[in-house]
């Protein structure tokens, strides 16, 4: 069940009319980030790195989830190309969940300027992400810094190991977070349906933003959802 909004005008102005008692928590990849710049440089060190020249023809799309659908698009099935595909996701799963190459992210249409207003109205912002403080925790703050976004150690929260179930992660700091602030509004923007499903469940009073670029494809969102496709905010 989901509400549409075409444009997130209608959410930000109830966003901002609730400022004191709003929460709102951003995942990060794939949500406030789109992450396939990330991933196509990622191809092409490894197209130069193995002397495959081939592959830097092959395009990373938006709607892409890593590399692999990359590969097939181009032709290259994993039953005919499994050392490759294999060697592929070593290298990309080593140089993706690195702080080396988040920089190479860029922001969905809208979300710097939708987060730092939310700020500069007084709405609280958080930062939840699958990401873990070890490999990717340096890295995570330099990027929120180099956009302009608010990234104190109080706002921004990563896994604090790697082996760390992504969606439990959340759910447990989600249920936290309600826990301790049962007067006010809380603001779910994900991208990923595991997660969105799960707090639905778990946490019914927890308004879900669906950010609708790209997910894992295990589920398909059946929570109650408000469905956002970029952060563009209309004026009056």
């Amino acid at each position: 069940m989901k509400m549409t909004f075409q444009n997130i005008t209608l959410l930000y102005n109830e966003l901002i009319a609730k400022n004191n008692s709003s929460i709102c928590v951003f995942d990060l990849d794939s949500t406030i980030f789109n992450v396939s710049p990330r991933s196509q440089k990622i191809l092409h060190e490894f197209a130069l790195t193995n002397h495959l020249p081939e592959l830097l023809n092959i395009t990373v799309k938006t709607e892409d989830w890593g590399v692999y659908e990359a590969l097939l698009r181009a032709g290259y099935t994993q039953i005919q190309n499994q050392d490759l595909h294999q060697a592929l996701k070593k290298y990309w799963n080593e140089k993706f969940f690195s702080n080396e190459y988040l920089h190479y992210d860029t922001p969905y249409v809208g979300a710097i300027h939708f987060v730092q207003s939310l700020v500069s109205c007084g709405v609280t912002i958080h930062y939840l992400t699958g990401r873990d403080v070890t490999r990717m925790g340096n890295g995570t703050t330099e990027v929120l810094k180099k956009w302009g976004l608010p990234h104190s150690p109080e706002q921004t929260h990563l896994k604090p190991r790697k082996d760390l179930d992504d969606h439990l992660f959340k759910l447990e700091w989600m249920q936290k977070l309600a826990e301790k602030n049962p007067a006010s509004i809380i603001y779910l923007f994900e991208n990923e349906p595991v997660n969105i499903n799960l707090v639905g469940d778990k946490i019914p009073q927890v308004r879900i933003i669906y950010m609708n670029t790209t997910h894992s494809r295990r589920e398909t969102v059946r929570a109650l959802h408000t469905e956002i496709f970029n952060y563009t905010i209309e004026r009056s």
